[in-house]
This record gives C-alpha cells, structure tokens and sequence, in this order.
C-alpha cells in the first residue's frame, strides 16, 4: 500500500524521496532508504509490487518472523549504501527491485540444501542475476518502466540477502 500510495503521489514523491546521489551526500541519509519505495512510473511501481507478493506468497515464513522488517530495512540500506559507494556514476535511483531480490535470497538460501522448490527459487534468482550481468537487461523493460534497469541494485540486494542469511540464528524468531 505504501508503494501505491506514493505513486499516487508522483511525481514529487519520486522527487522529494529517490535515491539522490547529489543529496545523500548533502545529508539527506534517509534517500538511502526511501528511494526503493518510489518509482518511475506506474508500470514499474505495478511490477515492484507484484514482485513483492510474490516474495510474500512464496516466503510466507520469512514475512512472519518477528525480525523481517529489520531485515528488510538492512537490505535496503545495503542496497542505498552499495550505489553509493560503489556506483559513484548513478545520480538517482528509484525501485524496489534490489530488496526483492535480497528477501527472495535470504528466504531461500537457508533452506535450500533440504527444500528442493528453495534450491530452484535459489538458482532461479542467482541465474536471473548472472544473466543481467552478462547478457544485460532487457531494453523493452527499460522502456516500459521510464528508465534504465540497474542491475547492481540486484546484486547488492542479493549479497545483503545472503549476508543475512549467515545471520540466521540472530535472527531466528
């Protein structure tokens, strides 16, 4: 809902909430978060939040765990911290694509050794990443969500997601 509403609010949510380099480095730290809750267009806002029930109906454990939004606020600060430091080209970045991806690794790479539908949903993912960065990203999408699909979101979503996962029993419950 939180996702929809702001949408609905753009485009001076986008605006006022992206992930802004410039910004960021001018104090405004919240960017690093808020960022990956507004979008570029409602196609993209829409693709976001079916990723995110996806994640949801697949992972129903992980979203119940008493520690989840924790969790989920450390992706994406991970995510906000690894575009800053590690992409210092990206001016702005919007989406929640990099979090998905970090929940979808941290809710199957604990179980994935004894789960087999987790080791596919595993294997599924770390492809799609594997494909991103070698084949590159699909232009029609790019097209159909406003602008350029940044892959490193991916992946530092997906790290966050497996760094958590070494945390488990931290954060079991």
């Amino acid at each position: 809902m939180v996702l929809l509403g702001l949408q609905v609010l753009a485009p001076e949510s986008t605006l006022a909430l992206r992930y802004d380099r410039a910004a960021i480095l001018d104090g405004a730290l919240w960017r690093l978060l808020t960022g990956q809750l507004v979008h570029l267009n409602w196609a993209h806002c829409l693709l976001n939040a079916a990723g995110w029930l996806v994640c949801a109906a697949l992972l129903p454990d992980l979203f119940a765990r008493r520690w989840f939004w924790l969790e989920v606020m450390i992706i994406a600060a991970g995510v906000g911290l690894g575009l800053l430091w590690l992409d210092p080209q990206l001016a702005y970045y919007a989406g929640l694509s990099g979090v998905i991806y970090g929940v979808l690794i941290r809710g199957a790479l604990p179980s994935a050794g004894r789960d087999w539908r987790m080791a596919v949903l595993l294997l599924l993912v770390v492809g799609r990443l594997a494909w991103q960065l070698w084949v590159g990203t699909d232009a029609a999408q790019a097209t159909m969500i406003g602008g350029a699909i940044i892959v490193h979101a991916h992946v530092y979503g997906a790290v966050m997601g497996a760094l958590l996962s070494c945390c488990r029993p931290a954060l079991r419950q």
